[in-house]
């Protein structure tokens, strides 16, 4: 039965103590929500894009076919920047580092009166006339600030102008994990540096606000590149109108794509030649960026507030008992859960949901884990207080609930056994009556333990009488050989209290058992305010008859032709042929068993 949270206030701090779990828990589960919440939307439901980012590599075929080492290759640089800025994009970003030196003493070997210097300020400022350019700051860890590029550099990009900044920050910001998940807005970078690659390459397109969220990575596929030297190639072809094809209106974002330098992790694989790989080139990272805020923006988190209560609520299934009903409200609360994140995330709202799924799970675990406990309490006081009463079998029955008092009775294969002490009545007049019980408890003792022995039920005392049945209510391989040896094993015990009694009370005990199997109907028999399970039937009254017939034809034990023939008329079993039996009609072949 539940138990009123109202009526129990620690229940309420347990539930508290299972969300603050819970809500740390989710600090490590969140993010990882978040990444198989992003591949699944990005898989099932992919979103299009309006305005996409042509990323320009600098692969390992170019830095093969060039003579100098990236450092010095600002001829080729200075190219890319002329064969971009013709072909009209909206704006080119370089996610590179401009060389801090001038390299005056420098020459190409190719062309001695060529200046490095100048042909990359003459590039900068030919591409700064038609298009923004947007130059990435390298935060330098070691030294606590954005690396310096070479004063001439800085004072011609520090020459553009309109809305757009020259030179932004390229920093990200990975979680504990290394991911980079959130956008590095103002607030993370180092002095509110509020100009980032990203925001700078947005402006270009007439998207300017201030960022905070999170990279939209569901979007777009992976990113293919042109590779830095086709570009080359066709400004040197003159091939001018696919130059327009490729840039013509675009974000052009130029950065390094080896696949051993300057790698980010990020939630879902983003290089189409990196199959399946996380780790990707930080150019894809800001690719990815820029694609959020030019089609909808980033994603915004939800209030945190909100995701505590769906932590507090999911704690709440402490409350109420375990069973059918309650798992499956438990299964539709986290699958609800984890659907609602997902149709959240496709409208750019990240609700974390791994803190109520978590105390949701806890929750239950607790209330089962509590509900265990307490149920053993209740079959161990159960079993401490019925099993006097009960045989072990239909203890059994009651605590697996199989057992019901208004599920009524049913018919049965059982085999039924009956004892008798003889000449009780004589015995019970020789000694006072304390002596006669402790002599009766001492017998049935034994004798109900091995009854129990052999997997059968006490059905109940009559007097000095025995009652047992074999196969209800719990089914026997054989219920006739299970009887039989356990008749066997009365006597042998019989014989040991003997030895016991031969002092105390003079003659020996001697019984008489019988034993019959057939069908009889087996429940509970008695009123609604008292009742027992029992068998009742023909079965039952011959085997009584068989127990009282025992002493005339000479032996301990006698059973009926069905039990002898369900053994297979064993040898130790002499016939005894046809008898009469009291009360009922027709005889019935008997047979006996004298035990050695």
């Amino acid at each position: 039965m539940p138990i009123p949270v109202s009526r129990r206030p620690w229940w309420a701090a347990l539930a508290l103590a299972v969300a603050l779990l819970s809500a740390l828990a989710a600090r490590v589960l969140d993010p990882r929500l978040f990444d198989l919440a992003t591949s699944a939307n990005r898989a099932w439901a992919p979103q299009p894009l309006r305005h996409d980012v042509v990323v320009v590599g600098i692969d390992d075929a170019f830095l093969d076919a060039i003579d100098e080492p990236l450092a010095l290759s600002h001829a080729h640089l200075a190219g890319f920047l002329r064969a971009a800025a013709g072909a009209g994009p909206a704006a080119v970003g370089l996610d590179l580092v401009l060389p801090e030196k001038r390299f005056d003493r420098v020459l190409l070997a190719g062309d001695p009166q060529r200046d490095l210097h100048r042909l990359l300020l003459a590039g900068l400022l030919e591409s700064m006339r038609s298009t923004p350019l947007v130059l990435a700051k390298v935060w330098d860890h070691r030294r606590g600030h954005f690396r310096d590029i070479q004063i001439d550099y800085a004072s011609v990009l520090a020459m553009q102008e309109g809305p757009v900044r020259s030179t932004a920050s390229a920093l990200v910001l990975a979680d504990a994990d290394g991911r980079v998940r959130k956008y590095a807005g103002a607030a993370v970078q180092p002095g509110g540096f509020a100009w980032t690659l990203a925001s700078e390459l947005s402006a270009a397109m007439g998207v300017r606000r201030s960022w905070e969220g999170m990279i939209n990575y569901q979007i777009g596929d992976e990113f293919s590149y042109i590779p830095l030297q086709d570009v080359l190639r066709l400004a040197r072809e003159g091939r001018d109108a696919r130059l327009r094809e490729l840039f013509g209106g675009k974000i052009v974002l130029l950065g390094t794509v080896e696949e051993d330098t300057d790698l980010i992790e990020a939630p879902v694989p983003l290089a189409t030649w990196l199959p399946g790989k996380h780790a990707v080139p930080g150019v894809l990272v800001h690719a990815q960026t820029v694609r959020s805020m030019l089609n909808g923006g980033l994603i915004v988190p939800a209030p945190p507030m909100l995701a505590w209560a769906l932590t507090l609520a999911g704690a709440l299934f402490l409350a109420g008992r375990t069973g059918a009903r309650k798992l499956a409200l438990l299964l539709a609360w986290c699958a609800g859960a984890l659907l609602l994140c997902l149709l959240l995330l496709r409208q750019q709202v990240w609700l974390p949901v791994a803190g109520t799924v978590s105390a949701a799970l806890l929750a239950s675990l607790a209330r089962a884990l509590w509900q265990a406990w307490h149920d053993a309490r209740a079959k161990r006081a159960l079993r401490s207080s019925f099993a006097g009463y009960v045989s072990p079998a239909v203890l059994r029955e009651i605590e697996a609930g199989r057992l019901d008092a208004g599920a009524g009775s049913s018919v049965c294969e059982v085999c039924v056994l009956f004892s008798d002490i003889r000449g009780f009545t004589a015995l019970s007049e020789r000694l006072a009556p304390e002596a006669v019980v402790a002599l009766l408890n001492r017998y049935f003792s034994r004798m109900t333990a091995v009854v129990h022995k052999h997997g059968g039920t006490v059905d109940k005392f009559i007097g000095d009488g025995l009652m047992a049945v074999f196969g209800a209510p719990n089914v026997l391989p054989s219920s006739e050989k299970a009887a039989l040896e356990a008749a066997h094993e009365m006597l042998v015990e019989l014989a040991a209290l003997n030895g016991e009694w031969r002092d105390e009370h003079g003659a020996p005990l001697e019984i008489g058992i019988g034993v019959h199997s057939g069908k009889a109907i087996a429940g509970h028999i008695g009123s609604p305010e008292r009742h027992a399970f029992t068998v009742v039937g023909d079965t039952v009254n011959v085997a009584a008859r068989l127990e009282a017939l025992s002493k005339e034809v000479g032996y301990p034990i006698v059973c009926s032709q069905a039990v002898a023939a369900a053994l297979g008329h064993p040898p130790v079993l002499a016939a005894l042929g046809e008898h009469q039996l009291r009360g009922r009609k027709g005889s019935l072949a008997l047979y006996g068993w004298r035990p050695a």
